[in-house]
């Protein structure tokens, strides 16, 4: 089966596992079906023999997670043909037009929104025995149905790993520059299947995610390298093209300034989609801190008209925004970094000590200064990024651990806390 029918009948496939929410086009759940209905008991027929895996990449949906997540659930559909797997954009559907470069990248392999499935295409809880394989990420609300964890971040300590079932097999390789480069070393494994599309993808993710090899933001390694090779060498095959590397260089350059210049468009999104379009979310007991990462620095931001209003609305009933900005100038890809952190209830104390902590940072030095011409903006605190080499997934658990620390000072034990009714009697006169 090509890639696009691949991806063209993954509603289907979805829709035979849940019949009650039929995996409609807009993402909203269908109405009718019972749980009497003829698909129903179509389904615990078939359940025996088949099994549904959904490839779900993370919720910032960038690049490197929309292409693992497609690519990966097709060469696992020809391999395994006895299972089911169908990739999911861990997104509402209507965030995905805030994914510039994955829109602009996916329609060059002529890959429509018609074809992908989102998150509100799933039900809000999965029942029945379904897998599910988590790529470019391995915290998931969803830990219980992982069986297979494909990443490239540094491993989080987080109590939903404990959930991991024993039987979960995790290749999590923080060395790599993409996860991309873990998709292609499945995909060259064995001759089958192959497409043009999958190649294409896999090596415009790569390159985008190592900023093209440049030396200066190490966010590559010797695999990232190799695999990027392989890939150009299948893509030269059909045409019977000579390796040349001075010419691969420069297309190589070309995709990447292409891909940064699609990342960093922005003329139809509002600055509050622009702070949304590659957003986590840092949960612990008591806070909940967005994360922004744009595709300016955040100095630049900041002299927009509304962007005041826009990051009031991004940071809605939180105590913290974190907004984290690159900017890659084109034609040398030097990379250019800064860090925001505003809070909207002037929590000033907390912002302090989050600052101070990303100062304090050793693994790896952030080497954080202040911007030349300083801001008081919002209040916050505006620090350009010296070390461009570390990014949100070194920054966003030093975060955490600041939120951990204060929330742990704050806690009492109850044991050492009496009510009284009445005065007590203390044996005194």
């Amino acid at each position: 089966m090509c890639f696009l029918r691949f991806l063209m009948q993954a509603r289907s496939t979805l829709s035979r596992y849940l019949p009650e929410k039929a995996a409609s086009t807009s993402g909203s759940p269908s109405s009718g079906s019972g749980s009497g209905s003829s698909s129903a008991r179509h389904l615990e027929a078939d359940s025996t023999a088949r099994k549904l895996h959904l490839v779900l990449g993370n919720e910032s949906c960038d690049l490197d997670s929309a292409v693992s997540a497609l690519t990966l659930a097709f060469i696992y559909a020809q391999r395994e043909q006895g299972h089911d797997y169908v990739p999911v954009l861990n997104i509402p559907r209507l965030d995905y037009p805030l994914k510039t470069e994955v829109g602009h990248m996916l329609n060059r392999c002529e890959i429509t929104e018609q074809m992908l499935l989102f998150r509100d295409d799933l039900p809000q809880q999965l029942t029945g025995d379904i897998n599910v394989i988590l790529v470019d990420h391995h915290v998931s609300n969803l830990a219980r149905h992982v069986v297979e964890i494909l990443d490239h971040r540094p491993l989080e300590s987080n109590p939903a790993m404990q959930l991991l079932p024993e039987q979960c097999v995790r290749h999590i390789e923080p060395e790599l520059g993409s996860c991309a480069t873990l998709i292609g070393e499945r995909y060259l494994a064995e001759k089958q299947p192959r497409s043009s599309r999958v190649t294409q993808l896999l090596h415009a993710t790569i390159l985008l995610d190592t900023i093209n090899f440049a030396p200066a933001a190490k966010r590559f390694c010797a695999r990232d390298l190799a695999m990027v090779e392989q890939l150009e060498l299948m893509m030269l095959e059909p045409a019977g093209g000579q390796f040349d590397d001075a010419e691969n260089k420069r297309r190589r350059r070309s995709l990447f300034d292409e891909l940064v210049a699609a990342r960093a468009d922005i003329s139809r999104l509002t600055l509050a989609e622009v702070l949304r379009k590659d957003m986590k979310k840092l949960q612990t007991e008591h806070h909940t801190v967005p994360m922004a990462g744009l595709p300016m620095l955040v100095r630049d931001f900041i002299e927009l008209n509304d962007a005041e209003q826009a990051i009031r609305e991004f940071a809605m009933g939180s105590n913290l925004a974190v907004i984290l900005g690159m900017f890659v100038p084109p034609g040398h890809g030097q990379v250019v970094r800064d860090v925001a952190l505003i809070s909207l209830t002037g929590q000033t104390q907390l912002v302090e000590r989050v600052r101070k902590a990303l100062l304090d940072c050793q693994t790896p030095p952030l080497n954080l200064q202040p911007h030349t011409i300083d801001t008081h903006f919002m209040g916050g605190c505006y620090l350009r990024q010296h070390n461009i080499q570390a990014t949100r997934k070194h920054i966003l658990p030093v975060i955490k651990r600041v939120l951990l620390e204060m929330e742990a000072s704050q806690r009492c034990d109850c044991d050492d806390v009496y009510f009284f009714k009445e005065k007590p009697k203390l044996g005194l006169s």
